[in-house]
């Protein structure tokens, strides 16, 4: 993030390495260019109304709690306009409700912006709520693949995630 940037800039600086008018119409002031700068202004704020900051638009990025800074790193990824959108352990540091809300937002997000996500995540409330098809390492090793259900019934993963009834690994 640009932490002295306001967070509606933090986004607009994203959407602008898409769509940004020519140098010579911003010089200009030409009526193009302040189209596209409205437009911009305007994807910006969806985003942030889409993650629940929209009332945070005019305040500086550092002023966010961790949780809303998180919120803020996705709206930019989201700006980039991608098709596929990759979280690597966007709940890391969060607390239960920052957790939980998060595993709705991104619900949400995925069939509101029909995109594909790829998620890297060890808070399992939030793989196991969110996630259709597993994929589960063990040191780098994959040791099973499915539904949640089936994942979580495998004998191969209760034993490296949570230890044998003999004695935790």
């Amino acid at each position: 993030l640009f932490k002295e940037l306001s967070v509606l800039d933090n986004v607009r600086v994203a959407l602008h390495a898409r769509q940004a008018p020519g140098l010579l119409e911003s010089l200009l002031d030409r009526p193009a260019a302040r189209t596209t700068e409205a437009a911009i202004t305007g994807k910006a704020r969806d985003l942030l109304e889409r993650l629940d900051l929209g009332e945070r638009a005019d305040e500086r990025a550092d002023s966010l709690p961790y949780g809303e800074q998180k919120k803020l790193e996705i709206a930019r990824a989201l700006a980039a306009g991608p098709q596929v959108l990759l979280l690597d352990e966007p709940a890391a540091g969060m607390n239960p409700a920052e957790s939980a809300w998060l595993k709705d937002a991104i619900g949400r997000l995925r069939r509101d912006l029909r995109l594909a996500i790829l998620l890297i995540e060890h808070d399992m409330s939030v793989v196991m709520g969110l996630c259709e098809r597993l994929i589960v390492l063990d040191h780098g090793q994959k040791i099973c693949e499915g539904t949640p259900e089936s994942v979580r019934a495998d004998p191969r993963v209760v034993e490296a995630y949570l230890g044998t009834k003999r004695g935790t690994r």
